[in-house]
C-alpha cells in the first residue's frame, strides 16, 4: 500500500508502501509551524493596530461631528441659522388664524410685526348646464364645434359627433384642459339627472365660450340664445385683503413675496377680524442646531469615557486610547470652549445661562424651558454665546472675513495711503498684512490668516497712517471650530496622522508576514519531497530485505 502526502502547496507525492511506520507528516507539520510562529505574532500585533485605527477613526468622526454642529453656529456658515426666518401668526379676534393664512418666509425677510385682514378668497369661474340632463351614457344626437379658455388659457375647438354621449362630451373637454384651463366635471344632481359643470382651473380667471359651428353649446344648456352663461354658479374674482391698511388684490390665493421674502396662502377670510404676522428669527431652527451639538458632544464623550475607563487591574480591554495625549488634549479643548464667557450689554453670560451642564459623567444636558425662555428673550445674547462678531470703529473698514479662532479683544489696524490714495502698507496689532488694491489679507502662517478686510478711504498727504480699531466678540461655534481644527482635518490633522501612520506600519507587518508565509510554504514543499524520498528508500530497504530473508529461508528448506 502507498502513502500520500501532500503540500501546503497543493502538490502530492506517492512515498512508498506505506509498510513503513515512519510518520514523516506530523515532522513536517510541526517544522513549518514553528516557520510560522513569527507570522503568527505580528498577526496578532496587526489584530491590535487595527483595533488602534479603528478608534483613531471613530474618534476622528466624533470630533468630526461636533465641528460641523458647531459651524452651523458659528459666523463660518455659508448660511447662517440666526439668519432663518420664521412667521409667526396671532390674534384677538380670530379664534384660529392657521384656518384663514399661512405664512412662509426666507431669510432674505426683513424682521417685522404686520396687521393683516383677509376680505375675500380669490374664487375660479364656475357654470354650468341650466337644466339636468337624465341619460349620461347614451349618445346625444348633438354635433358641431365649440371654443373653450380661461384667460390665460388658449382657445380651443373640440368637435363633438352625433354618437358622443354626456360622458363622452366631459371628456374631451378635459383631454385639452391642460390647454384651455378648462375643466368639465359630470355631476349626479338627483336621482333622475345629470349637471355637467365647467370650472377654470386658476382662480380669478373667467371663462370664455362660442359655439364656432353649430350649438352644441346652447343645446346642452351651457349658454343662452345671447351667448351668455346660461347658470353661471360662481364668478371669478380676486382675492383682497389689506397689510398694515394697504389694499392688496391678487388672481390667486397663494400670493407669493407680497412682502421681501413672505409669500401667504389664504384659506377663508378673516370676518372682519385681523391676524398678527410677526417675522422673526426661526428660533426653533436655532434650537435643533443646538440640540445637535450637545447630541454630536455627548456621543463623543460616550467614546472618550470608554477609553478612560478602568478596573482593578487598569485600563479596561475597550479602553484602546487610554493614557493618549491626544485625547487628553481633545477632552481639554472641548472644556475649554464650553466654559467660556460672553460680554453683552454689560452683562456676563455662560452656557449655563442657556440651560446647559454637566451630569455626573460630564455628559452635557441642556433645560429646554431655560433654552426656550432665553431664545424668546434674549436672542441677542444667544446669538453672541454662539458666533463671533466683529465690529469696525470706521465706516471706511469694512469686515469681509475673519478667523474663527481670534481672542476677544480689540485690534488695532494701521493703513498707510499715500496721496493718490494708494495704500502703501497695513498692518494689525504690528503684524504686517498683505495688500491687493484695497484688500487687505491676513497672510499664511500668521494669527491672522484667513482675515480680509476692504478699506474704502480716500487719498491722503504721503506718509498719512489710518489707525481703525477692531473689536472682536469671541462665539463659542467660531472657538469650537478653530479648537478642533487640528483634530478633524484629513489630509494633515493629528488623528489623521496617525490614522496613515499606524495603516503604513500595519502594510508594512502584512508584508513581513506574508514573506514568512510563503518562506514556510516553500519550506513545506522541501520538507514534502525530502520524507517522500526517505520513505521511498525506507520502503526499497525493506522490500530488498524481505527478498534476502526469502532466500535464505529457501536455502535452508533445500539443505
Amino acid at each position: 500500500m502507498s502513502t500520500t502526502v501532500t503540500s501546503a502547496s497543493g502538490t502530492t507525492y506517492i512515498s512508498g508502501s506505506g509498510t513503513s511506520d515512519f510518520d514523516s507528516s506530523a515532522l513536517i507539520e510541526a517544522a513549518v509551524e514553528a516557520k510560522m510562529a513569527g507570522a503568527y505574532l505580528i498577526d496578532d500585533q496587526i489584530d491590535v493596530l487595527d483595533t488602534q485605527v479603528t478608534a483613531w477613526e471613530e474618534m476622528l468622526s466624533d470630533l468630526t461631528a461636533i465641528s460641523d454642529a458647531a459651524e452651523t453656529l458659528s459666523s463660518q456658515a455659508d448660511e447662517s441659522v440666526f439668519d432663518d426666518r420664521a412667521a409667526y401668526l396671532s390674534s384677538s379676534t380670530v379664534s384660529d388664524p392657521d384656518d384663514v393664512i399661512a405664512a412662509t418666509v426666507d431669510s432674505s425677510a426683513a424682521l417685522g410685526i404686520y396687521t393683516i385682514e383677509v376680505i375675500s378668497l380669490a374664487t375660479s369661474h364656475k357654470v354650468a348646464t341650466a337644466d339636468e340632463i337624465a341619460d349620461s351614457t347614451s349618445a346625444m344626437g348633438l354635433s358641431g364645434t365649440f371654443s373653450l379658455n380661461e384667460e390665460d388659457g388658449t382657445a380651443t375647438d373640440i368637435t363633438i359627433t352625433e354618437d358622443m354621449s354626456l360622458e363622452d362630451i366631459a371628456e374631451a373637454i378635459n383631454d385639452v384642459s391642460g390647454t384651455t384651463g378648462v375643466t368639465a366635471t359630470l355631476m349626479k344632481s338627483s336621482d333622475d339627472g345629470y349637471t355637467l359643470v365647467l370650472a377654470s382651473a386658476d382662480t380669478g380667471q373667467s371663462i370664455t365660450a362660442t359655439d364656432s359651428d353649430g350649438s352644441v353649446l346652447e343645446s346642452l344648456g351651457i349658454l343662452s340664445s345671447d351667448g351668455s352663461f346660461a347658470d353661471e354658479l360662481q364668478a371669478a374674482s380676486d382675492a383682497e385683503i389689506t397689510i398694515d391698511g394697504v389694499t392688496i388684490t391678487s388672481s390667486s390665493n397663494d400670493i407669493e413675496d407680497v412682502l421681501p421674502g413672505v409669500s401667504l396662502s389664504l384659506y377663508d377670510d378673516s370676518a372682519g377680524g385681523t391676524i398678527t404676522l410677526e417675522v422673526g428669527q426661526d428660533l426653533d431652527s436655532v434650537a435643533d442646531a443646538i440640540t445637535a451639538l450637545v447630541d454630536a458632544y455627548n456621543t463623543y464623550r460616550e467614546f472618550a469615557v470608554l477609553n478612560q475607563t478602568t478596573d482593578e487591574d487598569g485600563a479596561v480591554d475597550d479602553a484602546v486610547l487610554f493614557g493618549d495625549s491626544t485625547l487628553r488634549s481633545a477632552n481639554s479643548a472641548l472644556y475649554s470652549v464650553l466654559s467660556m464667557t460672553i460680554e453683552v450689554d454689560g452683562t456676563t453670560y455662560t452656557m449655563a445661562d442657556l440651560g446647559f451642564s454637566y451630569d455626573d459623567d460630564n455628559y452635557l444636558e441642556v433645560d429646554d424651558d431655560v433654552l426656550e425662555e432665553m431664545l424668546i428673550q434674549h436672542p441677542d445674547v444667544v446669538q453672541a454665546l454662539f458666533e463671533q462678531s466683529v465690529t469696525s470703529s470706521s465706516s471706511t473698514l469694512y469686515v469681509a472675513e475673519t478667523p474663527g479662532d481670534l481672542s476677544a479683544g480689540d485690534y488695532t489696524v494701521s493703513i498707510e495711503v499715500d496721496s493718490d490714495g494708494n495704500i502703501t502698507s497695513a498692518s494689525i496689532n504690528g503684524t504686517a498684512l498683505e495688500v491687493s488694491n484695497k484688500t487687505l489679507s491676513g497672510a499664511d502662517g500668521t494669527a491672522y490668516e484667513g482675515m480680509r478686510l476692504v478699506y474704502t478711504g480716500g487719498s491722503a498727504a504721503a506718509g498719512t497712517t489710518a489707525t481703525v480699531t477692531l473689536t472682536v466678540e469671541a462665539g463659542l461655534g467660531d472657538q469650537m471650530v478653530a479648537a478642533l481644527e487640528n483634530y478633524v482635518d484629513t489630509d494633515d490633522g493629528v488623528i489623521q496622522n496617525r490614522i496613515d501612520s499606524l495603516s503604513d506600519t500595519i502594510d508594512d507587518k502584512q508584508e513581513r508576514r506574508d514573506r514568512i508565509a510563503e518562506q514556510a510554504e516553500d519550506y513545506e514543499t522541501y520538507l514534502t519531497e525530502y520524507y517522500a524520498r526517505i520513505e521511498t528508500a525506507m520502503e526499497e530497504a525493506a522490500t530488498n530485505l524481505a527478498l534476502v530473508k526469502a532466500l535464505f529461508n529457501t536455502d535452508d528448506d533445500d539443505s
